[in-house]
């Protein structure tokens, strides 16, 4: 890549910027764009796999969920293992697992190898996830990092609709594993680009510091509430769904103290001092718990209730996303002057109303009705995503910057995989046993009727309202976190 000349640095000066800033933002942006749209491409073939393999909502959820989970519970120790190895070995390891599982996938005979496979995958996604807003916070200077966070933000809302709508053009004419020739095809080219632009830079631990102990704690606390909501969705509360939630809870509890007393934990818990960085942290699990029930939900209901083909489908999802990238762009400069308080709540405010407008949504809805909740929703997070992820990560030391951006991409990532989650339950339980196979596995372009068709609209409405309520907390913890200075000019 092209090189600068280093410039003398005078007392007192800010230091030169990194000249290769704006090439790094394209590598790592690749890894950003085929994780996000590795999440959700599979959600417009979910009724062709109900079809092939002959299972319902209850099994086919975890094709999703399972790639979610795991990516969320990689993200903490694959920020450890970059403070030790270096974010470029792992973020180069990380693309490599993706294109290999990408064929993996592509090839599964069955739906339990397919979900297998996305457990593979879905750790490849979380060692490149770690180190994306980590590089891009260390390799920008602090006037400039806005900026870098709304194109950030405006590659997350390109994946999610490029993965919806070219997965529909590619279910319709060659079925559903050519996805995952399409993350294997962006897979290759980011590790490529990885290869080329991204630099190793000094470790900032040895390589005994590695807190194994804490890492199988988090991964058991971060995964009982998957398991409490899958216990809940097929009998209820029960004695199951307590244990579940109390040895969750115990490990939590064991994970804080461990982490208390090593010198070098998985988990810097000095960073939960900043009420910036807490509350953001927070505030971006809410944000995508509440969110990612309109990039679940709209799709089948798309194709199910509407009677729309896979690529009509996603193209219904294209001026959320269109908004949400006009939005961040505008919020960059504009997040100086108003600070992040005021944007992520705004933000916040606008998930909760659109949501709230999706939940109306009956069995003949006009697209009009359908567009005005879908641009509130790329609004709101157009003016949450910037200010929030630069505010949060602004006031961490550089030498926490991999393991902090690994526990706000894990809460990032918790939340996706949490509202999948609830939606899909709260999907399946609706329809019941019966109904959550039916109701995927009917031709293209049938629409539900009777009874499936109630059950569904009432189930999708509970879940658009659980999800609006869940962005209301949301904006509350924004709210909390504290005024921010305006940036000096």
């Amino acid at each position: 890549m092209v090189q600068g000349n280093a410039a003398v640095q005078r007392p007192g000066e800010a230091p030169p910027a990194n000249p290769e800033r704006w090439w790094t933002l394209a590598a790592v942006e690749c890894g950003n764009f085929v994780v996000y749209m590795d999440g959700f491409i599979v959600t417009l073939a979910l009724p062709a796999m109900a079809r092939q393999f002959g299972v319902g909502l209850p099994v086919l959820k975890w094709v999703i969920v399972a790639y979610l989970l795991t990516v969320t519970v990689t993200l903490l120790p694959a920020g450890r293992l970059a403070d030790i190895w270096g974010r470029r070995r792992i973020v180069v390891i990380g693309m490599g697992v993706l294109v290999v599982t990408s064929v993996l996938c592509a090839l599964a005979p069955t739906v339990e190898t397919l979900i297998a496979f996305r457990v593979l995958q879905g750790v490849g996604g979380g060692l490149v996830l770690a180190n994306v807003m980590a590089e891009i916070t260390a390799v920008f200077p602090k006037q400039e990092r806005r900026k870098a966070m709304a194109v950030n933000a405006s590659i997350l809302a390109l994946a999610q609709v490029t993965g919806l709508v070219l997965g529909g053009l590619l279910i319709g004419q060659f079925g559903w594993r050519s996805l995952f020739l399409v993350i294997l095809t962006v897979s290759l080219a980011g590790l490529i680009l990885s290869l080329r632009i991204l630099r190793a830079r000094p470790r900032s631990q040895d390589r005994t510091a590695m807190d194994w102990t804490g890492a199988v704690l988090a991964v058991v606390a971060t995964s009982a509430p998957f398991l409490v909501i899958e216990q809940l969705s097929q009998g209820g509360l029960q004695p199951a769904s307590l244990a579940l939630l109390l040895g969750g809870a115990a490990a939590l509890a064991l994970f804080v103290a461990v982490e208390q007393r090593l010198p070098k934990p998985l988990l810097t818990l000095s960073l939960f001092r900043s009420r910036a960085y807490t509350c953001g942290s927070v505030a971006a699990a809410f944000y995508f718990v509440a969110a990612v029930s309109c990039y679940f939900l709209l799709p089948l209901y798309a194709q199910l209730v509407l009677g729309r083909s896979p690529v009509m489908a996603g193209v219904l999802i294209v001026p959320l996303s269109l908004v949400l990238t006009a939005t961040s762009l505008t919020v960059s400069s504009l997040g100086d002057r108003v600070g992040a308080r005021t944007l992520s709540t705004a933000g916040m405010l606008c998930i909760s109303a659109g949501l709230l407008g999706l939940s109306w949504l009956g069995p003949d809805a006009a697209d009009a009705s359908i567009i005005g909740p879908l641009m509130l929703l790329g609004m709101g997070g157009g003016l949450f995503h910037p200010p929030n992820n630069s505010a949060t990560l602004n006031t961490v030391p550089p030498q926490h910057l991999s393991v902090a951006n690994g526990f706000l991409s894990t809460a990032r990532n918790f939340g996706q995989a949490i509202g999948t989650a609830l939606a899909a339950s709260l999907l399946a339980h609706g329809l019941g046993a019966a109904g959550a196979d039916a109701a995927l596995a009917g031709e293209v372009g049938a629409r539900l009727g009777g009874t499936d068709l109630a059950a569904f609209l009432g189930a999708q409405q509970l879940a658009f309202r659980l999800a609006a309520a869940l962005g209301l907390v949301g904006a509350l913890i924004s709210v909390a976190r504290g005024a921010e200075a305006p940036a000096a000019h």
